[in-house]
C-alpha cells in the first residue's frame, strides 16, 4: 500500500513539473549578467568638436581600431515579464569614443518587448525583438526593432551553421538608408549647418564628382543655414544556438549618412559615421559554453527530471500493486482450521 501510494505521488510530481514548472524555466532567466566582446574598425566619425570650431581639415576621425564591450542583464521580474539593460562602450585606443544603455521591458518567452511593467522610467517603447532570440528559436523570420529608425525590419532566418562546433541557426538583417528618428541619435549630429560650412565640408565626406557638381548648383536656392537630416543603414548577421536561444556570434556592419532637406525628400550627400565590427573568438567560446550549459539545464529540467519522476511512479505503483495481489493471493489460499479436521480433533483436557 505504502509503495503504491509512493508511485502515485511520484507520478504526479512528475507531471507536475513536466506540464507546470519545467515550460516555466524554458524563458529568459532571471539572473542574467553577461558581458559579449567585439573588435573592428571606426571607419569613419565626424568630430562634433572639429565641426563645431570650423577645423574642417580635422572634421572626421579615420580607420581607427576598436573594440566593443555590450553587458546584458536582467533588472527585474514578475512572472513572465523581465526589465533588462543593454549597454555598449565603444573603446579606441585613446579610451571610449561612444557609448549607450537601453532599458527594455520584454516577455521572458518570446523575448518581444511589451508595455513597461515597472516603475522605470528608463524604458523605452519598442516593437519585435530587443535583446535576444526566445528559447526554442525557430527556422523563421523574427522581426527585430531598429533603434535608430524606430521602426521595425525583418530578421531573415537564412541557413543551418556550424560555429565553433555548435550547430546554430544564421539570421541576417539589412536595412536602409532609412531616416534617423531618435532623438537622442539625432542629437550626436547637426540639425543645420551655414552654407559656408558644408561647402567646405563637401570634400571631406568623399562625395563624388558628379554629386558634388549637382550639390553646388542646388547650394543658391538651399536656405542657411541649410537644414540637414541623418540616414541610417545597416548588414547584420546572428548565429543562435536554437534550443537555449543564446547568441553564440554576431557581426555588424552600419553606416550613417547626412543629407540635405531639399524640400520634404533628404538626399544623402556622404557618411559621417562607418563602423564595422564582429564578436571576438573568445567571446565565441564562452557564448557556446553558455549555450551548452542552459541547453542541459533545459534538458535535465524538462526531460530528465519529470520523465524520471514519471517512469519512477509508474514502475513504484505497478510493483505495489503486484505485491498487494500477492499478499491478497496468499492469505485466502489454504484450508480453514475446523474440528473435523484430525490435526484439531480429539477430547477435551481432562477427559478419557
Amino acid at each position: 500500500m505504502v509503495l503504491s501510494a509512493a508511485g502515485v505521488l511520484l507520478l504526479a510530481a512528475g507531471l507536475i513539473v513536466l506540464f507546470f514548472i519545467a515550460p516555466g524555466r524554458a524563458q529568459f532567466p532571471d539572473d542574467v549578467d553577461t558581458v559579449r566582446q567585439y573588435e573592428g574598425e571606426l571607419a569613419l566619425m565626424l568630430d562634433a568638436e572639429a565641426l563645431a570650431n570650423s577645423d574642417l581639415a580635422n572634421v572626421f576621425v579615420r580607420d581607427v581600431p576598436v573594440t566593443i564591450d555590450r553587458s546584458i542583464q536582467t533588472l527585474q521580474v514578475d512572472g513572465g515579464k523581465a526589465l533588462v539593460q543593454d549597454a555598449s562602450v565603444v573603446s579606441g585606443p585613446a579610451g571610449p569614443v561612444l557609448a549607450s544603455e537601453d532599458t527594455y521591458a520584454i516577455d521572458r518567452k518570446t523575448m518581444e518587448h511589451i508595455e513597461n511593467f515597472t516603475d522605470d522610467d528608463r524604458v523605452i517603447d519598442r516593437d519585435g525583438l530587443v535583446v535576444g532570440f526566445p528559447i526554442g528559436t525557430e527556422a523563421q523570420d523574427y522581426t527585430g526593432f531598429n533603434g535608430d529608425t524606430l521602426t521595425t525590419n525583418t530578421i531573415s532566418f537564412v541557413d543551418e551553421e556550424e560555429r565553433d562546433g555548435l550547430t546554430t541557426y544564421r539570421f541576417a538583417a539589412t536595412s536602409g538608408p532609412d531616416l534617423i528618428s531618435d532623438p537622442e541619435l539625432l542629437a550626436n549630429f547637426p540639425a543645420a549647418l551655414p552654407k559656408a560650412v558644408v561647402e567646405g565640408l563637401v570634400p571631406a565626406l568623399d562625395v563624388p564628382a558628379e554629386a558634388a557638381a549637382q550639390l553646388g548648383a542646388a547650394l543658391p536656392s538651399l536656405p542657411d543655414p541649410i537644414p540637414l537630416a541623418y540616414l541610417y543603414s545597416y548588414e547584420t548577421n546572428y548565429w543562435v544556438e536554437p534550443d537555449s536561444g543564446v547568441l553564440v556570434d554576431y557581426n555588424k556592419v552600419e553606416s550613417r549618412l547626412v543629407a540635405l532637406n531639399v524640400g520634404d525628400q533628404p538626399v544623402p550627400v556622404g557618411e559621417v559615421m562607418h563602423l564595422e565590427y564582429a564578436q571576438t573568438e573568445a567571446s565565441v567560446a564562452e557564448a557556446v559554453g553558455d549555450a551548452n550549459d542552459a541547453r542541459d539545464k533545459l534538458f535535465w529540467q524538462g526531460m530528465v527530471l519529470p520523465y524520471g519522476l514519471i517512469l519512477g511512479g509508474v514502475v513504484a505503483t505497478i510493483f505495489g500493486l503486484m505485491v498487494l495481489r500477492r499478499r491478497s493471493n496468499g492469505s485466502g489460499s489454504g484450508p480453514s482450521p475446523s474440528t473435523s479436521d484430525p490435526a484439531t480433533a480429539g477430547s477435551a483436557p481432562g477427559r478419557g
